[in-house]
């Protein structure tokens, strides 16, 4: 049973690129809520880092400057989106649901126009009002989820073992696929 390289780079990218940053912006919330805001940065540099250093993965050509461009461009878009968020969420005071869905919103907006068109992603039209929708949802339940810390912290853990699985699994099946496949 072979599985194609492509599948298991995106399998890579969903656990690097959607549930390890999601993991480290619940830990750099909870950092922040303890007062150690710097020590929140860090683990959202880290993660924004491993993102974009995955994004790279399943290129067939390799070009040297488009690789640096897409981990340069990876990288600064999830870290900026990461860093706003917890800035956001721990220095506005609550305004009320009303207000974080809009901010949410264009939150949403902007990083689905930034990862389709400046980081040239192919996503159809039709996914920017899910992510709209998915950006106010995700700041009202972040704001509801800083009222209840240890769930976060619990929350952040399950992430972090659902992006390491994707991870640790995907780079397993294309290792012992690439070691199957060579000439001895």
């Amino acid at each position: 049973m072979e599985i194609d390289q492509q599948t298991m780079a995106e399998l890579l990218k969903l656990g690097s690129q959607y549930f390890l940053p999601a993991a480290a912006l619940l830990r750099a919330l909870y950092s922040g809520v303890r007062g150690k805001f710097p020590e929140g940065l860090g683990q959202i540099l880290a993660a924004s880092l491993f993102a974009g250093v995955t994004a790279v993965a399943g290129n067939e050509e390799f070009d040297l400057q488009s690789v640096i461009l897409e981990i340069t461009g990876n990288t600064v878009l999830m870290a900026g989106l990461l860093a706003f968020i917890m800035t956001y969420l721990l220095r506005m005071t609550n305004y009320g649901q009303i207000v974080d869905a809009l901010v949410g919103g264009v939150i949403g907006l902007a990083a689905w126009l930034a990862w389709t068109y400046v980081l040239q992603n192919d996503f159809p039209w039709w996914t920017a009002p899910i992510a709209i929708v998915g950006g106010a949802l995700g700041f009202i339940l972040l704001r509801f989820l800083l009222r209840q810390i240890a769930r976060m912290v619990k929350i952040a853990t399950y992430l972090i073992i659902i992006g390491l699985f994707f991870v640790v699994g995907a780079g397993a099946v294309y290792l012992f696929q690439t070691l199957t496949q060579t000439p001895v």
